[in-house]
């Protein structure tokens, strides 16, 4: 209909889904004096020949009424169609689960399913709403600010108050569609670090890398503990493990396992000659809800004297715990704590904490041993990020960025770990645009 007005041989059918096999009898329709696929040239159709390009052409024409209203949508709102699709998904699944609430006889606890659902919702579904006003205020602000009185003049400081508000409602609502990371709101994580290349160097580096975290712990006001650490015969530290207890602690760390690479002259080095040395750090997430479930008669548990301060108890008695899960191989060693029982739930919960980390990694298609794939081998090509003293700069490779190195040996990290999370959204915005395509 309103293509071919004076065709009454051939009538386009009303359903998009069936014109594809319509076009058949189009191209070869005669009617009222006319060829149909010449008509169909002339009002813009492909090809001399009005086939197979008139054919592209037509089915091009032909928009589902809805997509049309999303793409109309996306514009005014300035937010991608995949986003758009999305989050009025969820919001049509709020209005549902509200409407459920209200007008059934529900038991208590559906009620409360439901409500907490909707609260989940609430992430994406609240600031959407917030970002529909804004943008008819901005509408409503930006015409009234055509005009040349003191009115308009508040208009047009509106109109930018409201683009700015704008922006940020958008980067909320999207951020709010991304899938989230359940190992995020981990409170408390368990770090290990312990040297890569570099002989005794590399030992030095674990104390300073150590010191590093530790300041940035006190900055953030994080608690911090050690679990066991193993000095060098060279000095330097040959193994370290700590736990750091703070808000989004595992959020805020994560992105330090790797390699951590240092080019410095060592304190050893008698001919002023620069050294590369390389840390080994893995960072593991303790979610609130840990409970250790290793089968006992698979952990193979040896005691020892933990020594170092504590007095007569851990000197002479055997506090000190080493488990081993024999399934995988992974050991720890406990001695922090002034008695055995307290040292073998340490080390059991740690052995938990690193089974859960793969386990959860392998469900969010992430490599299959996240243990093994952020401790890695320590050689100098798997970097992280390099610090140079001699340029006193400090490289962020995954950044591509470089930083004051007097900065980060403080501990001062909150300025890399914001803009690593910012590189890693935009990733998973990435992702989640293509992955909306494809189920398109």
């Amino acid at each position: 209909p309103g293509l071919l007005p004076a065709c009454r041989t051939f009538l386009l059918p009303g359903a998009a889904g069936r014109v594809a096999s319509a076009l058949g009898p189009f191209v070869g329709c005669r009617g009222e004096g006319h060829s149909c696929a010449e008509l169909w040239r002339r009002r813009g159709g492909a090809g001399s020949g009005g086939g197979a390009g008139g054919r592209t052409a037509l089915a091009a024409k032909v928009v589902d009424p809805e997509e049309a209203k999303l793409q109309e949508e996306s514009k005014r709102l300035r937010l991608a169609v995949p986003f758009l699709r999305a989050v009025r998904q969820k919001r049509g699944r709020a209005k549902a689960l509200q409407m459920q609430i209200d007008g059934l006889n529900l038991p208590e606890e559906e009620i409360l399913a439901k409500a907490t659902e909707i609260q989940k919702l609430a992430d994406a579904v609240v600031p959407f709403e917030k970002l529909l006003k804004a943008v008819e205020a901005l509408a409503e602000s930006a015409e009234l600010a055509r005009g040349t009185d003191e009115l308009a003049e508040l208009a047009r400081e509106e109109v930018s108050e409201l683009e700015e508000q704008l922006e940020v409602l958008r980067e909320t609502v999207q951020l709010a569609m991304l899938p989230s990371d359940p190992q995020d709101d981990a409170g408390t994580i368990i770090m290990e670090i312990r040297p890569g290349v570099g002989g005794d160097e590399a030992a030095l580096w674990v104390a300073d890398l150590l010191l590093i975290y530790e300041n940035y712990a006190e900055q953030e006001g994080m608690e911090w503990k050690v679990l066991d650490i193993s000095g060098h015969e060279a000095g330097g530290i040959k193994e370290a493990s700590v736990s750091i207890s703070g808000d989004q602690a595992y959020s805020k760390l994560k992105f330090e396992s790797g390699v951590h690479r240092v080019q410095r002259v060592p304190a050893t080095e008698t001919q002023g000659r620069t050294h590369t040395s390389t840390a080994v750090l893995a960072v593991m997430p303790v979610l609130e809800e840990t409970v250790i479930t290793i089968n006992i008669k698979d952990v193979e548990i040896k005691t020892c004297r933990a020594g170092g301060p504590g007095g007569q108890n851990v000197n002479k008695l055997e506090t000190a715990v080493h488990a081993v899960h024999l399934p995988t191989g992974l050991a720890v060693f406990s001695r922090v704590e002034r008695t055995q029982g307290a040292n073998k739930r340490n080390a059991l919960l740690w052995l938990q904490a690193k089974l859960d980390k793969i386990e959860a990694d392998k469900r969010l298609k992430e490599r299959s041993d996240i243990y093994s794939s952020q401790v890695g081998t320590g050689d100098r090509s798997e970097k992280v990020r390099t610090y140079n003293y001699k340029d006193a700069r400090v490289t962020d490779h995954r950044l591509r960025q470089n930083f004051p190195i007097a900065n980060i040996l403080g501990g001062r990290l909150q300025e890399v770990s914001r803009l690593l999370r910012i590189q890693e959204q935009g990733e998973k915005l990435k992702a989640f645009e293509e992955e909306m395509k494809e189920t398109r």
